[in-house]
């Protein structure tokens, strides 16, 4: 996980295996940009009038999730191009299958054929179906393109939990995004952005009218609104991810604490590139264009733009001696840890196979709790191929981690949650299926995501934050700091976030208490158990 940092800056990827790579990343930003623009303003057909909220939503981000994929690949690319050395040796050497590429494309842009205004969600499962199987289709012809099978599988194998990490980090980077919304002050975020719309626009020449308290800019007929949704919260959020992601993958060879400059420097290219995107947008609605205009507010191109910002900084920030440390000579580097007994990979790839599935599963189904138990059995897939690496857990539980967790789980169940009035998550199963469905709910909750979770966020990410062993002496003041990182990143990637954030502190105190990861994942698998027992026993899931 630590690269030898002269060996990637004096041997980049080669000039023939780069041209293909960046002509492999252009071909798929343009196909899915074409297919995010013409599915969003190219046909008559608006989501919200003929489908749920929730498929519109999540067709709209699971196209963003893919850019961010495609970014977090790059990612890896530009910080580490030794270990793509191999895997590009024969880029672009074999053209067949780009045509697998091009109809990936055709199957993905078919729904244009059958998707019509007023026809309601007739076509909704056909279109999530030509999608998936499309992008499917252009990703594997993209992947044969630029290297064979067998070089994948050696590629999977050097990187190690590195791929998964990054490629998971995009996936849930545009819902992250989302999520993280009630971190930022978005009405002063907005009100700074409106302000620097206005004074950018009159600066080249247009006389606008502006209305601060409503944030209403405009000239003549064409008029927007400066909303807290056009903050560029989301750009603000993906960059802080993307920063994030950097900082942990390459925290061997950055200086702390200058590199966590970084978070506020990206923070501000998002947010004035954001300003410049509104002003440009603005302006073409004034000169006549306002149905581009208002369509480019909303368009799939402010990911993409928001995405290149965090790997421009990124590459910045690799160039900029200040921020790195000295290179070293290269040592030999040791063998590579088989997949199954790297402990780092342990720690990774369940959470990041249970994080997959989440975004996956609301792309092919309007009720994506319906596949829950499918990604029960992907979890457990992943537990077991690194089993072996988790051998020395001592699976020894204190009282006190049994008591934190059925007080966590009383707390969670106290706090009243209103029954949802969507669709049970179970669908139409009834009777012997519906039972099954709630088996693996149960196994999932109880058990395998309380491992997942404990894994990654005490056990490894903890870890790394306070740069000691679970049963090692830190400083209080980074032990704290890892503790309130950990708790806030768990709490994120719930919807009762504060419950959430309160139960990853307490997980967290229950593992310095005995220093056994084994206590944490006890303490979270009672709570849990009691979650699910309540929202069984009251018929109310939205409590879980």
């Amino acid at each position: 996980m630590h690269p030898a940092p002269l060996l990637f800056r004096r041997r980049p990827v080669a000039p023939p295996a780069l041209a293909a790579l960046i002509l492999a990343a252009l071909i798929l930003t343009v196909q899915l940009l074409v297919i995010g623009l013409v599915f969003k303003h190219g046909i008559a057909f608006r989501c919200l009038d003929n489908w749920p909220p929730s498929a519109c939503q999540t067709a709209s981000r699971s196209l963003a999730a893919l850019y961010c994929m495609v970014a977090a690949a790059g990612l890896l690319v530009l910080l580490r191009p030794a270990l793509f050395r191999g895997l590009l040796a024969r880029a672009g050497h074999d053209a067949r299958p780009l045509g697998l590429n091009l109809a990936g494309f055709a199957l993905a842009m078919l729904p244009v054929l059958f998707m019509r205004q007023g026809q309601g969600a007739a076509m909704l499962a056909p279109a999530f179906a030509a999608w998936t199987g499309g992008m499917a289709l252009m990703l594997a012809g993209i992947g044969g393109w630029l290297a064979p099978r067998a070089l994948w599988g050696q590629f999977a194998r050097r990187a190690g939990a590195a791929l998964p990490v990054a490629l998971a980090a995009g996936a849930c980077a545009p819902a992250l995004a989302v999520r993280l919304q009630p971190v930022w002050q978005l009405d002063t975020i907005a009100g700074a952005t409106f302000g620097a719309v206005r004074w950018l626009v009159g600066a080249l020449g247009y006389e606008v009218t502006a209305d601060p308290t409503t944030r209403h800019i405009g000239s003549g007929d064409f008029m927007i609104s400066v909303a807290p949704v056009c903050s560029g919260i989301e750009g603000i959020a993906l960059v802080t991810i993307f920063v994030t992601l950097y900082l942990w993958l390459f925290r061997a060879e950055l200086r702390f604490p200058r590199a966590l400059l970084l978070y506020p420097l990206g923070i501000a290219a998002s947010a004035a590139l954001n300003v410049l995107r509104i002003g440009a947008l603005l302006i073409l609605g004034i000169e006549g264009q306002p149905d581009l205009a208002v369509g480019g507010f909303h368009s799939h191109a402010g990911w993409v733009m928001f995405t290149a910002v965090a790997l421009g900084i990124i590459a910045a920030a690799r160039r900029a001696a200040w921020f790195n440390r000295a290179p070293e000579t290269a040592a030999p580097q040791p063998p590579l840890v088989p997949l199954r007994r790297d402990p780092v990979a342990a720690r990774i790839l369940p959470f990041a196979v249970f994080m997959l599935t989440a975004v996956i599963a609301p792309a092919i189904s309007q009720n994506p709790a319906m596949f829950y138990p499918l990604r029960v059995i992907l979890l457990a897939g992943a537990v077991l191929l690194v089993w072996p690496a988790l051998a020395g857990i001592v699976w020894r539980i204190s009282p006190l981690a049994w008591a934190a967790g059925a007080g966590i789980g009383l707390m969670w169940v106290a706090v009243p949650v209103p029954p949802s009035d969507a669709a049970p998550p179970y669908g139409a199963l009834t009777g012997g299926m519906a039972a099954l469905w709630f088996v693996f709910r149960g196994i999932g909750t109880v058990i395998l995501v309380p491992l997942a979770e404990e894994l990654f966020f005490r056990d490894h990410l903890e870890t790394r934050l306070r740069g000691a062993a679970p049963d090692a002496p830190a400083p209080l003041w980074r032990t704290a700091g890892a503790v309130a990182v950990s708790a806030a990143l768990f709490a994120a990637l719930h919807d009762r976030w504060a419950e959430a954030f309160v139960a990853g502190v307490v997980f967290s105190l229950v593992l310095r208490r005995g220093g056994r990861i084994a206590d944490a994942v006890a303490a979270h698998a009672v709570a849990n158990l009691i979650v699910f027992a309540v929202a069984v026993a009251t018929g109310n899931l939205a409590i879980i």
